[in-house]
């Protein structure tokens, strides 16, 4: 388990990515309300908590699929 975690701390372009989504996150979303295109569904202290955990997920997905991406998965 630890040694699974390491690799996944060590792939840093997923982390960067990661980090990216957490800050694009609440950007994007309270931008779409300032020009009128929002739908309201959240208020802003939900949107900021909202935020971190989007980027957690994303990194967990993108590091854990390039994990594999080298290993050769046709059929012989």
């Amino acid at each position: 388990m630890k040694d699974a975690i390491k690799e996944l701390l060590s792939d840093r372009r997923s982390l960067n990515a990661a980090v990216l989504v957490t800050i694009l996150y609440p950007c994007v979303y309270f931008g779409v309300h300032l020009i009128g295109w929002g739908n309201g569904m959240f208020s802003w202290w939900q949107t900021l908590l909202a935020a971190p955990v989007m980027g957690l997920v994303f990194w967990v997905f993108t590091s854990g699929f390039r994990r594999f991406r080298d290993e050769d998965v046709t059929p012989s």
